[in-house]
């Protein structure tokens, strides 16, 4: 480990520096409705804080899209939030905001029912965001009016800028004079013939002589101009500026020392750059500057020191990058850059700002969105709202010094932990083992987190103390080997299953050891009704559906991927049915084998004719030391729970009548280990039911257990209609509620399908994980497309498809589908009843995110169902178990009520799995002493001839 700490600030930031009281911060505003939206302007509030406002819309089919107004205190810390007619059908869009002089907000925008026929919006607010009183304008009361821009006007009313687009009729620049109070003091419009494309005014300030300057669109597309107004909207003079066709200009003010200053965009065939013009008083132009390919400035505010400071976004027009950012410039007053501040989204989305506002302290509120949600920073006087970096490298110690040497490999997609100002933070490492996290003043302790135990690191945690702005940290890790020697995980993982179609399975295998896996390769187990159809690579047939696939010499630290074809048959299926496929990857060996010695459990469910055989083998070198549970579950009942105990080599068996129904095997794989490691098999479809069915829906409602970490089994029910942009989690969990047990890990799935009009360049998930689970427990898994996945901020995981090429689905429907997959586990402690919920954002290029359905599980302990029947339909001797009285203190009688044999087994458990009581009995009736039993619940079986004929419980005690 080593740490290095470094000053950047600049002699020209002194002034600014000086005049800090603290460092800033970045906020986005995410809404559990599933809704997008974004912030246009933010202004400062008397009371420290900020008013924002923006556009808010819901999901629901219906047009609605509301003028959405937040109100944050000094932190940015949300205070209340207010969506204006919220509920409406309607289409509403906030443009501006202003904090009234004598308490309470103006709210400016646009309103329309249709989406088409809008109207100037202008609205007072009481300091809790509550309507006074709301105003709608537009030319001649009925034309589609449109605001563009507005100014607060020295008698404390305004002037409001916009467009009259009215196809059928005149189109034109429309301007607006009202009193504070709404009302109309005058109006003027430039019109021009219908069609002419739509000339709009997107700014407009009051000047010191009561008149206004203007830009936009006037008498021609594409052609900006500034405009001159008298202060009765008489038009002055105007002037075009035309660099480039396609050229914009979004905002103007007036210039240090006379004259005018606009900023947009200059077009360009790598796409626009941002774009500022400096004139004098008759708006000629002196200068014009361009800053940064692929930009646009949307605003630009006068700074105290003689610049001008602008904000914009990066938009790359031709290559539709997944992330975009968002930007800060600050130019002096000849145009010359000072500095450039990007905002970016660490989810690996996109940011965009909307406008720049001058704060008290010498620094700036920006607002914008984040990935279609409201986003708002607070910087100094230079741009930066958080100024601290942690950076570092994460690299293996080849030399053994405990310092980076040239040439030494960096780890790829580790995790490091920052803990720290009451938050816990999360970075990955790129594919040279770099990390960056920006964080406050403050001490933080950073945690490296190998992904197991052959790893170490000459230091594992590092404190470090941030007590000035502008440092940037440096911590690296050396990492050391406890031992080399390769640990190969593989796993496999289907989007979806249909019948009578191919379908396309991916395998993902990874070398997660020290020292590379030499002529490694994956075995793959294919359902019965699973027949190969291709594959990525070659591959050998070893019988019964089982194939070799030769992966070669596998580096440390490194993952491959490759697909396989698969065809689902049609005739011998069924809608609905579970079909499952194993993965095993070579070499499977560890190198501390620390359970050679110990029991090693395997089970195994056999279809055979008109039975099914259950069988638990010992294939550990060593004999257990006391009796285990087993566990039979039937569909959602709990059929059996018995204990056992086998030495090194020895088996037990027993059967069941196939029924049609699903069976569940399951044991623990140490039962030594006293550890939470379990084997289980499940079977589907072994015979038949009432009207010659089987069951199906149940195999996944708990966690598969292969048996061992180098094997990965996928079971899927196959499907008919479905929902192409989804997220599955699993084990779906047992019921309506999905319980879980406390601990259990949870596979999210989360599919993907371009149903759009055009090729998607990029794909992004975001998932925004629970606060239930632990981000440091993250392991991604097989995808359908290569990805670059990353851990940030609190708890968000992003999955990056870059050049993904996802056709539209009317051109290829087949290749239109993706997804990607992440196993999680819970944080420790969860209490009983949490519900864990998640969902995700999809994001195909800048297009709206499509929010997936939200997955949920239950946490519960005891919830699989115990009856005291048996299924007269699968019983011949319909056997009934009668047990009174319930609850009891001393004595309780059974009666086995159907029983044909003289003789059986009854077997009393705790609720934890414990056996209490075993008893033989003879005839239909026998008592049970509750003597020296605790207090609670039990479970009861009744085992005759090998065969559980009967279950139930039992409480002791009132």
């Amino acid at each position: 480990m080593k740490i290095l700490r470094y000053s950047t600030v600049l002699a020209i930031f002194l002034f600014w520096v000086f005049t800090l009281a603290a460092q800033g911060w970045q906020r986005t505003y995410p809404d559990t409705s599933g809704s997008f939206a974004f912030f246009r302007e933010a202004k400062p509030t008397p009371d420290g804080g900020y008013i924002a406002v923006g556009s808010r819309n819901l999901p629901t089919g219906a047009i609605r899209n509301y003028l959405h107004l937040m109100k944050t205190d000094a932190n940015g810390e949300q205070q209340w939030a207010y969506s204006y007619r919220e509920g409406e059908i309607r289409s509403d869009d906030g443009l501006g905001v202003v904090v009234a002089s004598d308490g309470g907000y103006y709210a400016l925008g646009a309103t329309s029912t249709d989406g088409w026929q809008f109207s100037i919006l202008l609205l007072r607010l009481d300091e809790m965001g509550d309507t006074l009183w709301s105003k709608t304008y537009a030319y001649q009361d009925t034309l589609p009016t449109n605001l563009g821009g507005y100014d607060v006007t020295d008698d404390g009313g305004f002037i409001l800028a916009g467009s009259v687009n009215n196809p059928d009729s005149t189109t034109g620049v429309y301007l607006l004079k009202v009193d504070a109070a709404g009302n109309k003091q005058w109006d003027q419009f430039y019109g021009w013939p219908g069609n002419n494309p739509y000339p709009a005014l997107e700014d407009i300030v009051q000047l010191d002589d009561g008149g206004y300057i203007a830009t936009g669109q006037w008498d021609s597309y594409q052609t900006p101009r500034l405009v001159r107004f008298d202060a009765q909207g008489d038009t002055l003079w105007t002037r075009a500026y035309q660099f480039s066709t396609g050229d914009e200009l979004w905002a103007v003010r007036p210039a240090h020392g006379g004259g005018f200053i606009a900023c947009g965009s200059l077009a360009g065939f790598a796409g626009h750059s941002a774009l500022v013009v400096r004139t004098d008083d008759m708006g000629n132009e002196i200068w014009h500057k361009f800053h940064a390919v692929n930009t646009k400035a949307v605003d630009i505010e006068l700074t105290p020191d003689g610049g001008y400071v602008l904000a914009g976004s990066l938009d790359n027009y031709i290559w539709y990058p997944s992330t975009t950012s968002g930007f800060l410039i600050k130019i002096d007053d000849n145009g010359t850059l000072l500095w450039h501040r990007d905002f970016t989204n660490p989810q690996s989305g996109f940011n965009r700002l909307g406008s720049v506002e001058l704060t008290t302290d010498g620094g700036f509120i920006v607002a914008g969105e984040s990935s279609w949600t409201p986003f708002l920073a607070k910087t100094d006087g230079n741009g930066f709202s958080v100024t601290n970096w942690l950076q570092g490298k994460a690299f293996r110690d080849e030399v053994e010094n405990c310092s980076y040497d040239d040439g030494e490999a960096g780890m790829e997609e580790w995790i490091v932990r920052v803990e720290g100002g009451g938050l816990i933070q999360y970075a990955t490492t790129d594919d040279d083992g770099d990390y960056s996290i920006l964080v406050d003043t403050g001490d933080y302790t950073l945690t490296l987190l190998p992904p197991n135990t052959l790893w170490a690191a000459c230091e594992l945690s590092v404190d470090v103390s941030l007590q000035n702005f502008y440092d940037t940290t440096r911590v690296d890790f050396a990492v050391t080997t406890l031992a080399d020697c390769p640990l190969m995980e593989v796993d496999v993982s289907v989007p979806l299953l249909r019948r009578c179609f191919d379908n396309v399975y991916t395998i993902q295998y990874c070398n997660e050891g020290t020292a590379t896996a030499a002529d490694a390769a994956v075995e793959v187990e294919l359902d019965p009704y699973l027949s190969l159809q291709s594959a990525e690579l070659p591959y050998i047939s070893l019988g019964n559906n089982l194939y070799s696939f030769e992966l070669g010499d596998v580096p440390y630290d490194t993952c491959g991927r490759f697909r396989f074809t698969a065809y689902l048959d049609c005739d011998s299926t069924v809608l609905g049915q579970t079909h499952c496929v194993e993965a095993h990857v070579l070499p499977d060996s560890l190198c501390f084998d620390s359970i050679a010695d110990m029991a090693l459990i395997e089970v195994e469910t056999l279809c055979e004719g008109d039975s099914i055989r259950f069988n638990l083998r010992n294939v550990g070198g060593g004999d257990m030391n006391n009796a285990a549970e087993y566990i039979v579950i039937e569909d959602d009942v709990m059929y059996m729970n018995a204990p056992f105990e086998l030495g090194s080599g020895e088996s037990i068996q027993f059967s069941r009548r196939a029924n049609g129904l699903t069976y569940r095997l399951e044991a623990p794989r140490l039962p030594d280990s006293n550890g939470n490691d379990f084997v289980s098999s499940t079977i589907e479809g072994c015979g038949f039911g009432p009207g010659g069915t089987f069951s199906t829906g149940f195999v996944n409602q708990f966690t598969l257990f292969p048996g061992g970490g180098f094997t990965d089994i996928e079971c899927r029910e196959n499907i008919g209609a479905y929902d192409p942009n989804d997220k599955q989690a699993l084990p779906v969990g047992y019921n309506a509620e999905h319980f879980i047990k406390p601990g259990t890990d949870i596979e999210y799935h989360i599919r993907f399908q371009n149903t759009g009009t055009d090729t998607a360049f990029t794909v992004v998930v975001r998932d925004t994980l629970s606060e239930w689970l632990d981000p440091a427990s993250v392991k991604p898994g097989a995808s359908s497309h290569d990805y670059q996945w990353e851990l940030s901020g609190e708890n968000v995981l992003t999955f990056t498809f870059e050049h993904i090429m996802l056709p539209d689905s009317n051109v290829n429907e087949a290749a239109s589908h993706g997804f990607a997959k992440f196993l999680i586990s819970q944080r420790p402690g969860n209490p009983l009843g949490t519900r864990i919920e998640n969902s995700a954002a999809i994001y195909f290029d800048f297009n709206a995110p499509v929010i997936t359905n939200t997955a949920f599980h239950t946490l519960g302990e005891n919830f699989i169902r115990v009856v005291n029947d048996i299924d007269p339909e699968l019983s011949p001797a319909r056997i009934r178990v009668l047990a009174y009285p319930n609850p009891f203190m001393e004595r309780a009688t059974l009666v086995v009520e159907g029983l044909t044999a003289e003789a059986g087994t009854f077997l009393l458990y705790h609720s934890d799995g414990r056996l209490a009581r075993r008893l033989s009995f003879r005839g239909e009736q026998f008592e049970l002493d509750g003597g020296g039993l605790p207090g609670g619940l039990y479970f009861f079986q009744v085992i005759v001839n090998g065969e559980m004929v009967g279950s139930g419980q039992l409480v002791v005690g009132y």
